[in-house]
């Protein structure tokens, strides 16, 4: 009879802890679905929507009537923000400039540190950020520069004509069908807008028979990019399942993915090293491994370790977001013929045949650049940011959020948000124009690059590509249905760190 009352004691007081940690929150935390242990709310999560996290993360906030929602990543308290005001609050407040210490972030580099600038913050992040930023300028990365379009005008010389002729080299036969007019998507546009950018970095730039090596870096960013998620998948959570489920864990895509890229940098940045001259400036990277030589502070980050993992943040969109979004705007153009005809006349009224878009141009074609800013909002290419972190005790709309928080301000419910947008479900370009039917700035509050001192850093450079290629790609050719295609089908994107289609190949015809 003992036994059993303390059992049924036992039992109940179990009952109750568990009951506690599973509704237990900080005070004043924000509303949101209960905790499990280990996993915390995460798989609510993935059984609402186990494809698209920021999808369920809106559901949650509906489901709880609040537009900010408290949850827990395993033992990371996170709270996810879903409207305009809060959004705007933690792109441009300092406070919410900390990045918190997941897993995918350690696992790029030996060891498990944290290297780079994505995933970095205190005065390494500020040092690091403040000296690329600064000495990239010169060589054409945030700004207009007559030399850097020119290249990038021969990039896209070079992809139209492999468009149009095939491919020529072994690697091209991923890009493009024998024959020609038949592109893979997102990968055909990855190689040649990496290209300009390596331009930046080293002042050099491969020649098509020289690519090999840059496409199989495409293809495994792109496959590091997809094995990810919002929240850094189960290996943030439990670090560990790499070890019993390396494959089904995402870890060893992850893990293929991130020693081919890290390889990559690695060899030209050592090469650079062992060849550099203190009497010659040759590039960017001249300028960073004098600043190496210089003895600053340890905490100031001037090292080899992490000048590799800097130039892969300030790479990375290059060679996987780029060409995802234009691949996001080829869907479109497919899905809304009638927005392509009209970008089509406009190109033909504004450049004509005789030549390629310039940037010049863009003043111009007012309806263009808005097509290309309304897939920016619509597509959002990273839904949720990249995730924030509290760096003090705060308040954010009326919640009490402590100190290491995880901050998640979702760009995509901010750009589907009716209060906003009125109609954000639609395709339509025209809401960023005014009644004479020219660009109105005033009318983009869109944030697909971010805002704040967090601002993705490449935002002019990716701008100026999404609009030459774009362009380009609609004054040359119509995107048409071969026998057996469909049109886009947008609920099979991918949802990873950022949105990609599923690979695709794609008919052209000449105009």
């Amino acid at each position: 009879m003992l036994t059993a009352l303390l059992l049924a004691l036992c039992s109940i007081i179990f009952l109750y802890l568990s009951y506690k940690y599973a509704v237990g929150r900080p005070a004043g935390f924000p509303p949101g679905p209960p905790r499990l242990p280990i996993f915390g709310s995460y798989l609510f999560m993935l059984l609402i929507d186990y494809k698209y996290l920021h999808k369920a993360a809106l559901i949650l906030s509906k489901w709880y009537k609040s537009d900010i929602i408290g949850l827990f990543v395993g033992c990371f308290p996170v709270a996810v923000v879903h409207n305009g005001e809060g959004v705007r609050e933690i792109l441009n407040d300092q406070t919410y400039d900390g990045r918190p210490p997941l897993f995918l972030s350690k696992m790029r580099d030996p060891g498990d540190c944290v290297r780079g600038i994505f995933f970095q913050e205190g005065i390494l992040w500020k040092e690091q950020r403040r000296f690329i930023l600064r000495y990239l300028r010169d060589f054409g990365f945030g700004r207009r520069f007559d030399q850097l379009e020119l290249i990038i005008k021969e990039e896209i010389t070079d992809m139209l004509d492999m468009i149009r002729n095939g491919p020529r080299y072994e690697h091209e036969h991923h890009l493009v069908k024998p024959g020609g007019y038949r592109v893979q998507l997102p990968l055909l546009f990855n190689p040649f807008s990496a290209n300009s950018h390596f331009h930046i970095l080293y002042n050099e730039r491969l020649a098509r028979s020289e690519m090999a090596k840059l496409v199989k870096l495409v293809q495994l960013g792109l496959q590091f990019q997809r094995n990810a998620d919002d929240y850094g998948r189960l290996l943030s959570i439990i670090p560990w399942i790499r070890y019993i489920w390396p494959e089904a864990s995402g870890y060893n895509k992850l893990n293929e993915a991130n020693l081919y890229v890290r390889a990559y940098f690695s060899e030209f940045v050592d090469r650079h090293i062992d060849s550099y001259d203190d009497c010659s400036e040759r590039n960017f990277l001249d300028l960073y491994i004098a600043e190496m030589k210089k003895g600053l502070p340890e905490e100031y980050g001037f090292n080899r370790e992490q000048f590799i993992m800097g130039l892969v943040d300030f790479s990375f969109p290059a060679f996987t977001a780029i060409g995802s979004q234009l691949s996001l705007i080829v869907q479109y153009m497919m899905l809304y013929p009638e927005v392509a005809k009209r970008v089509q006349r406009e190109i033909d009224e504004v450049v004509g045949s005789g030549r390629l878009p310039t940037l010049e141009d863009r003043k111009n074609m007012p309806y263009t650049e808005a097509t290309i800013r309304e897939n920016l909002r619509i597509e959002t290419l990273v839904p949720s940011n990249v995730p924030h972190k509290a760096l003090n005790d705060t308040e954010l709309m009326g919640y009490r959020i402590p100190k290491g928080t995880v901050i998640i301000p979702s760009l995509y419910a901010y750009h589907m948000d009716k209060r906003i947008w009125s109609d954000p479900e639609k395709f339509r370009p025209e809401r960023f124009l005014d009644n004479q039917g020219q660009l109105c700035l005033k009318l983009d509050v869109s944030l697909p690059f971010g805002a704040g001192k967090r601002l993705c850093a490449g935002e002019t450079f990716a701008r100026n590509m999404l609009f030459l290629m774009t362009t380009a790609m609609l004054q040359n050719f119509d995107y048409t249905l071969a026998p057996g295609d469909t049109l886009p089908d947008l609920t099979k994107n991918n949802s990873g760190l950022i949105i990609t289609p599923p690979d695709f190949w794609v008919q052209l015809k000449e105009r």
